[in-house]
């Protein structure tokens, strides 16, 4: 049986949508939320296959339900519950991912015929999951011996360097794996897909606070395709968004005073961050290191606090959850008209325009 989780203020309506005969469908009621709060807190103490939502609640609403699930990378299938006048919500819905969404009061015959395309939807989400873990299996066995550990190690540290040279080493890497495995371009994106995680797993390892930043760089994945160039092209994209993140945040420099520096910066991004109070954390003089931070990056510290803040605030704006009053607040900000400036400047989007592109607000 599929876990199906309900969620809406209204008891009636759940008292109503739990007697339908979900067993017939192969589901069954598996937990109740009067909420997204309530039943955010309910997905980190269990799991479910179905997730069914009002729209429109007091608390956290079906919309900023979806926000957090597509913020926290969980995966699942979701259905918004509408009446006719909410339909811009729904239609907002189609645009977040969700599954499907029904009018309410729910019509029987309607909620068969979406419970049907769910279990055949969940039935090929399950059996792509084994089929992938097979794949997995038999690529470990059967290249555990081959696996380039020293050519993963070498473009590992390359990438922290900010060093272009990885994509030379990475474009040798998949040129002798795909020689070595006769040009097998599944059990080479199989390969290369898990040498990606480890790269991943080693820049979480020396920058956890990243994702406040940048948390697409662990979500882009390689390209599966019969062909060889396009799943070569796939990783070297890979490696050189790595790369570029790294050097974006000045996060390759060696000298002491410089990583010391960054990394208080993003570790605190949202405190107030003024030059003073960086140069107490890393012990100099606020002039001494102004100028050395000058010298080394070519960025002016303060342009640097920006441009921290204002890629952090990017990630905000995407959680779909925050106005532009707590965003300002929560980056240091005392006017929200000021932070808007500077994200208009740092952008060239407002941040309504910016909420618009993704999609997490209606268009005019």
């Amino acid at each position: 049986m599929y876990k199906v989780l309900l969620i809406d203020d209204d008891k009636t309506a759940r008292y109503i949508l739990k007697r339908f005969n979900w067993k017939a469908y192969g589901f069954t009621i598996a937990g109740e939320a009067s909420d997204g709060k309530e039943a955010l807190q309910m997905l980190t103490n269990d799991s479910f296959d179905l997730v069914i939502t009002d729209i429109k609640m007091p608390g956290m609403d079906g919309i900023e339900f979806s926000n957090e699930l597509k913020w926290a990378n969980v995966d699942i299938c979701l259905i918004f519950l509408s009446t006719h006048s909410d339909f811009k919500y729904a239609k907002q819905a189609i645009r977040l991912g969700v599954f499907d969404y029904i009018t309410k009061p729910v019509d029987d015959a309607v909620l068969c015929e979406v419970l049907e395309r769910v279990r055949l939807h969940l039935a090929r989400k399950e059996s792509s999951r084994i089929k992938i873990q097979e794949e997995h299996r038999l690529i470990e066995e059967s290249l555990a011996v081959h696996y380039p550990v020293n050519k993963e190690k070498e473009i590992m540290t390359y990438i922290l360097a900010g060093n272009a040279a990885a994509m030379v080493v990475a474009e040798e890497t998949v040129n002798e794996l795909a020689e070595m495995l006769g040009r097998d371009t599944l059990k080479l994106e199989q390969l290369l897909a898990i040498i990606l995680a480890n790269f991943n797993q080693v820049i979480a390892k020396h920058f956890p606070w990243l994702p406040n930043f940048e948390n697409t760089v662990y979500q882009d994945k390689i390209e599966r395709s019969n062909s060889l160039a396009v799943v070569k092209a796939s990783f070297l994209t890979c490696v050189a968004s790595r790369i570029k993140v790294i050097r974006k945040y000045e996060l390759h420099h060696t000298d002491s005073v410089i990583s010391r520096t960054c990394q208080y910066v993003m570790e605190h991004i949202e405190e107030s961050n003024t030059l003073e109070v960086i140069a107490n954390e890393v012990l100099l003089h606020k002039d001494y290191l102004s100028k050395m931070f000058k010298q080394k990056t070519g960025l002016n510290l303060n342009d640097y606090v920006t441009k921290a803040k204002m890629e952090h605030a990017k990630q905000l704006l995407g959680m779909g959850k925050y106005k532009n009053y707590e965003i300002s607040e929560r980056l240091g900000y005392s006017s929200p008209d000021y932070f808007c400036r500077l994200f208009k400047k740092y952008t060239r989007q407002t941040p309504l325009e910016y909420k618009k592109r993704l999609g997490l607000c209606q268009v005019p």
